[in-house]
């Protein structure tokens, strides 16, 4: 299993803006039939932050759809809308994997 997680802080007085741009990317998705993200906010810590979580059951799906994802210009076109609204610099991108079981 592999879970990917962005984060990103939202401009101040924009949050409703923002979250309506990322219900079109996630329906967007959907449409291509990739896996639908949960979006998280912090009950505490960083203020106006949004944390997006996707799973895959593998790196060749992740791989796959981020290809898919990346590559279809209305996605994009949202995509970029979204970023937008988002504080330059505060964007983190991680891709976990479940922890092993070592001997």
């Amino acid at each position: 299993m592999y879970r990917q997680r962005i984060r990103q802080q939202i401009l101040y007085g924009e949050f409703r803006e923002y979250m309506e741009i990322a219900e079109e990317v996630i329906a967007l998705r959907q449409k291509l039939g990739l896996a639908a993200p949960t979006l998280w906010a912090p009950t505490f810590g960083t203020a106006n932050e949004v944390v997006w979580e996707i799973n895959y059951p593998d790196l060749a799906t992740y791989q796959r759809e981020n290809e898919a994802f990346y590559s279809d210009a209305d996605v994009m076109k949202q995509w970029r809308r979204l970023w937008q609204h988002a504080v330059q610099g505060s964007i983190k991108d991680e891709l976990l994997e479940e922890a092993p079981h070592i001997a």
